[in-house]
Formats: C-alpha cells, structure tokens, sequence
C-alpha cells in the first residue's frame, strides 16, 4: 500500500463499529480520492480503504428525534460485502458534504420526501422534494435505466457521463449555473439532486410578458436578461466548454421576479470544445444552432463561438417578440437555420430597435465564426451601457471567477479529454462502470433525416434534439407528517 501523508487529509473523525460482543473505535481520515478506516490516528495499515467514484455507493440510517431528523451512521462497500459505520451526527454531515458528486447514495426516499412534480419527460420526470435532514426543498430528475439501453453503440453513456463530468466541474458556479448536488440510484432509477428554482424559465416569461402593452419583457430587463446569459456563456468558454443547446427554454430564474438571478440549465448536448471529436456533431433546437453545427462535416469540428450564435438567435427573440427562424413545421425550421439568411433590416422603433442593439445583433450573428464576436467581448458592448454598472460588475465577478477556479478547472477538463479521446467504437469497461452509476442521460431524441439543402442528391445526415421537459404543476404528492417507506421508489418507478 502506498504511504499515506495524513497531514493531506481534508477530514477526520472517530466511527463505532458495532459488534456482538463489543463495540470498537476506528479513526475514519478523508482525502480527496478515498478514505481510510483504522485503529490509529496515522496508520499506514487501514482495515478499510475505500476510492471516491461514482461506482462506490454508500447508504445512510437516519435516526428521528423530536425536532428533526439526523445521520446516525453510514454503510459502504468492501468485498463484496456492506460495512455499517456510527458516528456523530455532526461528523457524519461533514463527511457526506465532502462525498456528494464523487460517489452514488442508494436510499433516496430516507433522505427525500418527495412533494410535486413539477416536469415530465418521456424518459425522465421532475419532483419537488424536502430533505428531511435541513427541512430544504430541492429538484430531483428521475431518469429511468432502461433509457440507457436505448442509444446505440453506448453514446448515449458516453453523452450522459460527458454531462455529469461538466455538471461537476461547474457546481462551482451557482449564481450562473443549476447545481447539481448529489447523485442516487434506485433499482429502475437514476436520480439527480440540484437546487430547487422558485422562478419560471426564460420562455414562461416571454409566454407572460405577450400580455404586456410591448407584447415583449421591458427593455431593461432585456438587457439584464442578456448580460447575464453572455456572462455565464464567457464563463463557460474560459474552460471550453460548450452548452449547444442555449434557448429560452433552458435559461430559469432562481427567484421569482429577478432576472438578476438568471441561470442556465440542461447541459444534457454540453461538450468540451478540445476534444478530438464530438459526440453527436449536428445537435441543439432548430432555430437557435449555428450554421456551422449543420453543415459541418463528419470529424469536423467548431468551437465555442457556436453558443454566441445561440444567445444572438435569443436577443433577436426578446427584442422582435419573433423568432429569428420560421416554419411550420421542425423541419422547416430547421432547414432555415441551416440556411442562414438573416435580414437584420429592422425598422427602428428607438426603443427595442436601436443602432446599438442592431450592431450587437450583427456581431453575434456573424455567419461566419471568426468573425463572430465572443461572449467576454459582447459584455463590452454599448447595448449595455444603461446598465453599466451592473455589467461592469459582471466582467469583474467573471474576471475573478475564472481566475480563482482556472486551475482546478482545466485539470478537470483535461482529465474529461483523456477520458473521451476513445475509439468510435470502443467504450473503457472502467468507465462503463462508472456511467452505469450516474444520473442524468440527455433525452435524445433522433430526428427525421433531411437531404442537404445544396443538393437533393447529397447524403442525408443526422439531427439529435433534446426532448424538452414539459412543465407540471401537479398536487401535493405526499403529506409531510406522513410515514415514507418506499414512497420514493413508488412514485418514480
């Protein structure tokens, strides 16, 4: 066994093991990669060592009080077999803060009750839920397992552990991104933690401001609304990493009535631009995807420039009230996107339609990429200087975002690059294994092939599009003072 240095431990406290005859003390150390379980303080010989990844599962017993609910122990693996540690509540909820993201908790329904669903997918659906530890609600995403046999060849694994690599390289950010939190798995069931949104999506307000005299949300909070979206976009690209699927349906609101509280969500098409290959190369919502992405060749690639295209094709939407892409149909739409041929000869209302909102719509709706401006340089903008200030504090916080998380971030994102840099057709059995423990598959959903708009005769080519989560406002699932049992589990499975 490899020396141990204790002095790099993060975390370290005293569990009982419980025996028939007698009771006996170990020291449980935590590190960044595994944790110890011995007899010392500083042993170089732990009974136990357990690794932190997604493949480890761990349990928690509760114990209910009269004023709440606390850990009382937690099980983990080893040889094959399922070892129960006790210990103070207090220690135990430090260590569970330090595990949450590196291994998989088994038992949602001990530690969630869950209370509406608030989304529905063909494969996926969204409950409010309570923790019964801290009282807080939370979103949780169900994704059923036997969608994870549906995709061909394992790019449906390879795109659903490529997301929750990204999700947790950026759980760093939450005034920009939805957090996920922890990771479950019941026996049908896949489950994703992350902060609960009391606010309504980006397309729910657009939906609500039609009712306004301007059929369209104020300027101003236009203006935020975009500031905001480039900021966590810029954000993004500082670590290559491109959303692909930026639209108004996956820009949510954290608090009701505050599009200063603006996050993105659903990283389900996200990827790393420095990979050598994408998976799924022409994917997104029609009428918000670069035309690079369509027309792009097979192993060819783009970059993160593809996202500013996206937030130009939502900036268009809120200043217009129209989508910039028209149809009847998805493929219609489509096709126009493809097409590309945008008329940004608006007639000025001097409100909405301005010089200078023009010009940032030409700049990020350049055709072509390179001439595209980016994210970081649209912040600059005049389009934004009636809120100057606000956007002055958005390139500061972005400016000493990025630089106190660049490092540990571009290790991630380095380690994500080796780890996808694989044969087309040949998955690692190791990292099989860790995605069979991870949560949130992206619903793909493979479109009606189309004939290249050049010509009838090219060779068809292959869309993929997210199946978008419908929302639910459904009745109390659950009364809070009522027995759980395995009310979870039922519900979702």
């Amino acid at each position: 066994m490899d020396y141990i240095e204790y002095k790099d431990a993060k975390l370290q406290f005293v569990g009982i093991r419980k025996h028939f005859f007698r009771d006996k003390q170990y020291y449980v150390t935590v590190f960044q990669e595994y944790f110890t379980i011995g007899s010392s303080k500083d042993t170089q010989s732990p009974k136990y060592k357990i690794y932190l990844k997604l493949s480890t599962k761990i349990n928690w017993n509760l114990k209910k009080l009269k004023d709440g609910v606390i850990l009382l122990s937690f099980v983990f693996p080893y040889k094959n077999k399922f070892k129960t540690l006790c210990a103070d509540p207090l220690d135990l909820l430090r260590f569970k803060d330090i595990l949450n993201l590196k291994v998989t908790y088994e038992g949602i329904g001990d530690i969630y009750i869950p209370l509406l669903q608030i989304g529905k997918g063909s494969s996926a659906k969204v409950y409010s839920a309570q923790n019964v530890i801290n009282s807080k609600v939370y979103a949780i995403k169900a994704i059923e397992k036997s969608f994870l046999n549906q995709t061909d060849k394992g790019s449906g694994l390879e795109a659903y552990n490529m997301e929750v690599s990204i999700l947790k390289i950026i759980s760093a950010y939450s005034s920009n991104f939805l957090i996920l939190r922890e990771i479950y798995e019941g026996d049908h069931t896949y489950y994703l933690v992350t902060e609960y949104l009391e606010g309504q999506s980006l397309s729910e307000e657009i939906e609500r401001a039609k009712g306004l005299p301007d059929k369209r949300l104020p300027v101003q909070n236009i203006k935020i609304i975009i500031a905001k979206l480039l900021q966590s976009v810029a954000l993004l690209h500082s670590h290559k990493i491109i959303h692909r699927d930026l639209k108004p349906d996956n820009m949510m609101f954290a608090k009701r009535n505050d599009y200063f509280t603006l996050v993105l969500v659903d990283f389900g098409l996200a990827t790393i631009e420095t990979l050598d290959k994408y998976l799924f190369p022409k994917c997104g919502t029609p009428g918000y995807v670069a035309p690079e992405v369509l027309t792009t060749n097979v192993g060819s690639k783009y970059t993160t420039k593809v996202d500013v295209f996206s937030c130009g094709c939502i900036l268009y939407k809120l200043l217009t009230g129209r989508s910039i892409f028209n149809g009847n149909s998805f493929d219609e739409v489509l096709r126009a996107n493809k097409k590309c041929e945008i008329d940004l000869k608006l007639p000025m209302d001097h409100h909405y339609i301005t010089e200078d909102s023009i010009n940032l719509l030409n700049q990020l709706l350049r055709k072509d990429p390179k001439l595209r401006t980016s994210a970081r340089k649209a912040l600059q903008h005049p389009f934004f200087d009636q809120i100057s200030e606000y956007s002055t504090s958005l390139q500061a916080s972005l400016l000493s975002t990025i630089k106190q998380h660049n490092l540990n971030l571009q290790i991630q994102c380095d380690e994500i690059m080796s780890q996808y840099n694989l044969d087309e057709e040949v998955i690692n059995s190791e990292i099989l294994d860790q995605e069979l423990h991870q949560i949130q598959l992206p619903k793909l959903k493979k479109c009606n092939q189309m004939c290249e708009l050049q010509s009838p005769q090219n060779a068809m080519f292959q869309f993929f599009q997210k199946e978008p989560l419908s929302i639910v406002r459904s009745n109390r699932l659950v009364d809070l003072a009522s027995p759980r049992g395995d009310f979870f589990e039922g519900i979702l499975e």
